[in-house]
């Protein structure tokens, strides 16, 4: 009985590559020459980088501005709440929309924006290939952008970071505005009561010639001593001691619906800083690509591997063919 066993080692791939090296070596230099070619009509990119912290949202919330006690310990950076809206703010359309118009991103890639119905998903598509937001392990943000003009690159980081900023102030200026609203409102409708207890008191003091302050709320702030006596005198003391204690209560209301709305509006100052840069973006940035040495080596040396495995096959098929007819 013939036995016929298919033998394959190194040393057959050695054989192979040998007697077939002109041929690999050909196939190695042709994918070279067409790398070269095409590295040589691809442009450099440059990337810009930017970073930032988050500032603490506590640091500059009513909480802190108007403690009436000792604060603890307050970082002057965000945490992981901060971090979170920062990195959602900044991806967001109000911060990317606002860049592409701003720099005109759809002429710089040119993409017809007119005769193109989906040109505008094109240049949001590839303008977010090139842009980058990422948050670090040392909790702050990171902004790249990639692009064949480096000025052109720093500047969108740059102006990137100063827009999720403002985007941020607005959202905390717009909270602390919305909660001194709803406050000025609960004021005026004491105001309008206000005035009704007022003028019952005045016509109560007037119809039973009562002049002095009798609130019982004032406690020890009024001293009071009856000046005369009967049913009716009696009668106008009771009424003007309760419309009197629930004029009290609505002026302490009052001025407490006041002061903290004005608390409110005190946070809604556009100074405070929303977030701390630590490296805004320079011109003339690290080369992102085309790294046309390391291309042209990566693909010689893949092409000389894609063509040892080709001989390979070849060898194997032309020595076996026997066995498959």
């Amino acid at each position: 009985m013939e036995h016929n066993e298919m033998r394959f080692d190194l040393f057959d791939v050695v054989r192979i590559s040998i007697k077939w090296k002109k041929y690999i070596l050909g196939l190695a230099l042709l994918a070279s020459l067409l790398a070269s070619g095409y590295y040589f009509f691809q442009k450099n990119t440059y990337k810009a980088y930017g970073a930032f912290f988050p500032a603490s949202a506590v640091l500059s919330g009513r909480i802190n501005l108007m403690r009436e006690s000792n604060q603890e310990w307050i970082d002057y950076f965000g945490g992981e709440n901060e971090l979170d809206r920062v990195a959602v703010i900044a991806n967001s359309a109000n911060v990317i929309s606002f860049l592409i118009d701003s720099f005109k991103i759809a002429e710089h890639y040119k993409i017809d924006v007119v005769n193109d119905k989906n040109a505008q998903q094109k240049v949001y598509k590839k303008f977010m290939k090139n842009f980058t937001v990422s948050r670090s392990g040392y909790k702050h943000i990171e902004i790249n952008f990639t692009d064949e003009d480096h000025e052109l690159a720093y500047k969108v980081v740059n102006v990137a970071m100063n827009r999720t900023e403002d985007q941020l102030r607005k959202l905390y200026i717009r909270i602390n505005q919305q909660l001194a609203a709803a406050l000025d409102n609960r004021k005026d409708s004491i105001d309008k009561s206000l005035m009704l207890v007022t003028d019952s008191l005045i016509k109560l003091r007037v119809a039973y010639n009562i002049y002095d302050l009798i609130s019982p709320g004032r406690k020890n702030l009024v001293s009071f001593t009856p000046r005369s006596s009967g049913q009716q005198y009696a009668e106008g003391l009771e009424l003007i001691q309760n419309i009197e204690e629930v004029k009290d209560k609505l002026v302490q209301d009052k001025a407490r619906y006041i002061s903290i709305a004005n608390e409110f509006k005190a946070a809604t100052y556009e100074g405070f800083p929303m977030i701390h840069v630590v490296q805004w973006a320079t011109p003339h940035g690290p080369k992102a690509g085309p790294f046309r040495t390391l291309g042209v080596l990566t693909v010689l040396f893949a092409s000389l591997i894609f063509g040892v495995l080709l001989a390979v096959i070849l060898e194997l098929f032309v020595s076996n063919k026997s066995k498959f007819t």
